[in-house]
């Protein structure tokens, strides 16, 4: 009721309790008393006057009015006064949890430190006597996943301590703490006699001499909203029960209890895992630093001569050295360049760097140790030979020469596309230049290895200074910074810069020797291209197999090796986009670099030349293909085909031997439609003399010359043989039809069509065994048939670049191509 009363007279209310004037001595006559109202309306207080001081202590209807409108502005004072109260409390609460959070986020090292803070501050702002803290084995999101390893205790004024397994297993405290954690609920029991609901829970037993009141029982969350703990504090101070207010306190304070349970948890974790990984970097450190034994063997071997080695010339091949060679080649080029002796490296130092780099790549088809030598090589040569060396001083020397040797570390034979798509580690840890920045990573990891630290009498600022000329190099060898830095880079070659100070310009010329010395193979002899060019292709292959049959993707062009047959057409592409105008550009820097622009443009005559080949061969297999091949044979066999007749066969015999002898490992093979019943079988010779013609003594001692002229043959024994005798040939026998000044022997199937199953394979076999005749050819130069470095074999023509003898090498030696069969014929 909201409405006010007025009693004249108390004695006569029953109401009244006398008893209060009696023990007062004071004499109540009159009373009234009104309701104070708030601006909404509500009671928010009472308020009483008794016994007016003039005459008979009654009050009038005046008072009465007047002692309203009063408590109209009181009712206003006392809102205003519990609103201010009221922000007054939360501000202190805010504060106290702040301060709380604030310690406990300082001691996040430390799960056992995390929790005694956590009960200490738990037990002084709920004023308990005792406080118990859950951890779960993992975070739950169900209630069946719920398991307490780890348990907690403070009791007020006694120690904080870790409980043991048989208390979480069986004390009434980890039971109601289960529950509350299945349940996700808080739990607070004022009274604990009294509550039959958790009777079962919270019976005492076993040498629990504790008195348990009254608990309060919150779930503590993670970020995710999944319970990681339970809270528990139990038998507040002074008889009193744990209000709303506390729960509400207690509520918000397991916030951060959850923050930072989970903040410690991650950070053991991470301290755990660091732990593992220096483990694994020790051992991995064991393995892939260079033993000590390689070092001592490499160390005490006098470096070669530079000459010797050719590390100057810009022809340079390293097919000729062995493993050790290299190792030593490498050391050389630091010698060279002054840089051992200017920077102070141990001998036995870069011996062991350059041993572990070399053990630190992968056995891929071509980013191997080789590949690195071969750019450190180009780069020697750029900075020698080409004249570079003016524009760099020696921590750029330094810093280009370890990243040429390092700019491949680890390699897996696949490039950045395939680390995304197959979503490799790398991938996540470097969005852009993956395998670059990986690269680079190694590099510091080797340098950083006991024993390898090639740079331990720089200063501090100079080893600042060359690392960061190592990571932009080898970043720089990322083609898509190349596109992206060309054109900035042509522009100031435009403009005619000179003198290469400004380091951002210094820095871009630097990129581009980078790039250039990475693709520096375009620019070397035929030979050696050719051999380059299909060690990347099968490389590139290799990744385009596994994109198809694994990932279930088509790979690109470049990496399908159905399109193999393109090679020189995606070569020549590669040769206009990318090396002639960064070769042409580097030129224009300083001539001396010309070699490189003039080498990239043979190598692109060359492979324009196959690429021609190649066009000519498909447009022969169209549609009309086989038709165009039987008229060209139609054409060819206008005598009538008879067997050879004695004195052919031991010519032809003749012939064959005196091949066989000059050639030793290549096998001819001369077939006759009369005699010869074994199985066709494929034979793998291709080759036509200089003159095209050679001399064969014939059974009365005189020679006699024969013309010998390309053809082509099928495994099915498709094989074409014409010879040209003199007109006054006497020692003929008394066949006719071998007198005549031609004779003719076509054997043909009938399925010509499998010829063009043999195309894809021909350029391949050609190449292979024209490297292999050059090289029987240099080493014995007087035989009886020659052996011409170009070939003609109907219409398909192979180049080979003019060499110099001292550049004949062996490609055997590291690079091996078996192919288990052939499909060429050489018919004589």
């Amino acid at each position: 009721m909201k409405v006010a009363q007025f009693i004249k007279f108390v004695a006569q209310d029953p109401r009244f309790n006398k008893e209060v004037d009696i023990q007062t001595g004071y004499r109540t006559h009159s009373i009234c008393c009104m309701p104070i109202l708030n601006k909404d309306n509500v009671v928010i207080g009472v308020a009483q006057i008794i016994n007016k001081k003039t005459g008979t202590h009654e009050f009038t209807h005046k008072d009465l009015n007047v002692f309203r409108n009063y408590l109209t502005f009181c009712g206003i004072g006392l809102s205003n006064a519990q609103l201010f109260e009221l922000s007054i409390q939360e501000f202190k609460k805010n504060q106290l949890l702040l301060t709380l959070a604030r310690n406990l986020f300082r001691e996040q090292s430390d799960l056992e430190h995390l929790i005694r803070k956590i009960t200490v501050e738990s037990q002084g702002l709920l004023q308990c006597t005792r406080c118990c803290v859950y951890i779960l084995e993992k975070a739950a999101a169900k209630p069946e996943e719920v398991r307490i390893t780890k348990g907690f205790d403070m009791i007020y004024e006694q120690e904080f301590k870790v409980t043991t397994n048989e208390f979480l297993d069986n004390s009434r405290y980890a039971k109601i703490a289960y529950h509350v954690a299945r349940s996700m609920e808080t739990v607070n029991l004022s009274d604990i006699g009294k509550d039959a609901t958790f009777t079962h829970l919270l019976a005492a037993h076993g040498d629990d001499n504790f008195i348990l009141k009254n608990i309060l029982c919150v779930p503590i969350f993670d970020k995710d909203g999944k319970v990681i703990g339970v809270a528990q504090m139990m038998n507040k101070i002074n008889e009193r029960v744990f209000t709303d207010d506390d729960v509400a306190i207690i509520e918000a304070f397991s916030i951060f209890c959850g923050l930072g349970i989970n903040n410690t948890q991650m950070y053991e974790n991470v301290m755990r895992l660091t732990c593992k990984q220096k483990v694994a970097f020790e051992v991995l450190s064991y393995h892939v630093i260079a033993s000590e034994e390689d070092v001592l063997r490499i160390a005490h071997v006098q470096l070669p001569d530079p000459n010797q080695l050719r590390l100057y010339s810009w022809d340079f091949n390293d097919m000729v050295l062995t493993d050790d060679e290299t190792i030593l080649a490498s050391v050389r080029m630091f010698t060279e360049l002054d840089l051992i002796k200017k920077l102070q490296i141990p001998h036995d130092v870069i011996c062991r760097w350059v041993l572990s780099v070399k053990k630190n790549y992968r056995p891929v088809i071509y980013h191997n140790w080789r590949h690195g030598f071969n750019v450190a090589q180009t780069m020697f040569a750029m900075l020698t030979t080409g004249g570079m060396n003016i524009c760099m001083n020696d921590l750029e020397r330094l810093g280009l020469l370890v990243a040429c040797l390092s700019h491949d570390l680890d390699h897996r034979g696949t490039n950045n596309a395939f680390q995304a798509k197959v979503d490799a580690p790398l991938a996540k840890l470097y969005s852009t230049s993956t395998l670059e920045h990986h690269h680079f990573d190694q590099c510091i990891m080797i340098v950083n290895s006991e024993g390898n630290n090639i740079f331990q009498s720089l200063s501090a600022e100079d080893y600042k200074t060359v690392i960061k000329y190592i990571e932009s190099a080898i970043l720089s060898t990322d083609l898509a910074l190349y596109f992206r830095k060309r054109g900035d880079f042509q522009k100031l070659v435009e403009n005619n810069e000179e003198h290469w100070t400004d380091p951002a310009k210094k820095e871009l010329l630097r990129g581009m020797m980078m790039t250039a010395c990475d693709v520096a193979a375009i620019c070397k002899p035929w030979e050696i291209q050719q051999v380059v060019a299909k060690l990347v292709a099968s490389e590139f292959f290799q990744q385009g197999d596994i994109e198809r049959t694994q990932l279930h993707v088509e790979p690109i062009p470049m990496m399908d090796r159905a399109k193999k047959d393109e090679l020189p057409k995606m070569q020549v592409g590669f040769i206009d986009s990318i090396c002639l105008p960064l070769y042409k550009t580097l030129a224009d820097v300083d001539p001396s670099l010309s070699p490189l622009f003039d080498g990239c443009k043979r190598n692109r005559s060359n492979w324009e030349k196959l690429a021609q080949e190649h066009e000519k061969l498909r447009q022969l297999w169209s549609e009309n293909s086989q038709e165009n091949l039987k008229k060209m044979l139609e054409q060819t066999n206008k005598s009538p085909i008879s067997p050879l007749n004695k004195l052919s066969e031991t010519k032809l015999k003749n012939i064959n031997e005196t091949i066989n002898q000059n050639t030793n490992s290549i096998s001819y093979k001369i077939m006759n439609e009369a005699s010869t019943t074994s199985k066709p079988t494929n034979t793998a010779v291709a080759s036509t003399t200089k003159s095209n013609s050679a001399t064969n003594t014939s059974v009365d001692g005189t020679e006699q010359p024969i013309k010998i002229i390309p053809a082509i043959s099928t495994p099915a024994n498709c094989l074409l043989l014409i010879k040209e005798m003199p007109a006054d040939e006497s020692n003929t026998t008394a066949d006719s039809t071998t007198a005549t000044s031609n004779i003719h022997l076509i054997q043909v199937n009938k399925h010509i069509d499998v010829i063009q199953s043999q195309i894809n394979d021909i350029r391949q076999d050609v190449e292979d065994l024209r490297v292999h005749i050059q090289k029987i050819e240099n080493q014995k130069p007087s035989s009886a048939v020659t052996l011409p470095t170009n070939t003609t074999t109907m219409g398909i023509v192979t180049t080979t670049s003019e060499t110099n003898s001292q550049h004949q090498t062996s490609f055997n030696h590291h690079h091996h191509h078996h192919h288990s069969k052939s499909s060429v014929c050489v018919l004589f």
